[in-house]
């Protein structure tokens, strides 16, 4: 005989299963609580990622799911390297990392010297698309020439994103300069 509160839990699981940012608690029966991602339910075995890490729990250990509070994107660099675009400024291609933006003006970039390396620029992006904070040396730099940190600060305050009325005031990100 199916148990209908796995029946009911399993169907709120799995027509929350799209939302995969949501963060959930599990109450098991013996009254422990962890909080993670639910992936999903199989063969009555629940999956939730942790900290990253998959935990499995078989459905007669779980007492309760509950989804939690939906919290919006506070402007924090979240890092995903599929989400690190590129874009051409005359001989230069440069890389860069900002949520749900894309850049519409890139900056204009030049070396006078024979200096090489990489620069990260680590960049605040306001509701307009401008860059309103630009601090070289981010992780990743390969260089410590004050010239080329210079040079590329002054380049990433000159890039232009779009807009995001409804985003957040202040977005975080990064522009990478390979001189």
């Amino acid at each position: 005989m199916i148990n209908m509160k796995k029946v009911v839990l399993l169907i709120v699981v799995l027509s929350f299963a799209t939302t995969i940012k949501a963060q959930h608690s599990v109450v098991l029966k013996n009254g422990k609580k962890v909080n993670g991602v639910v992936l999903g339910i199989e063969n009555d075995v629940l999956s939730v990622a942790i900290n990253r890490k998959m935990v499995k729990y078989p459905m007669i250990q779980v007492s309760s799911l509950f989804f939690n509070e939906y919290v919006s994107y506070d402007g924090k660099l979240v890092e995903d390297e599929t989400n690190v675009k590129t874009i051409k400024s005359g001989e230069y291609t440069l890389k860069y990392n900002i949520k749900d933006r894309k850049m519409l003006t890139p900056p204009k970039v030049s070396n006078g010297t024979r200096e090489t390396g990489v620069v990260v620029v680590n960049i605040v992006v306001n509701q307009n698309g401008n860059v309103i904070s630009a601090k070289s040396g981010g992780d990743g730099s390969t260089t410590s020439s004050e010239y080329l940190y210079t040079k590329a600060k002054f380049a990433a305050q000159g890039a232009k994103f779009d807009p995001d009325r409804k985003g957040p005031v202040r977005v975080e990100g990064y522009i990478e300069f390979k001189y």
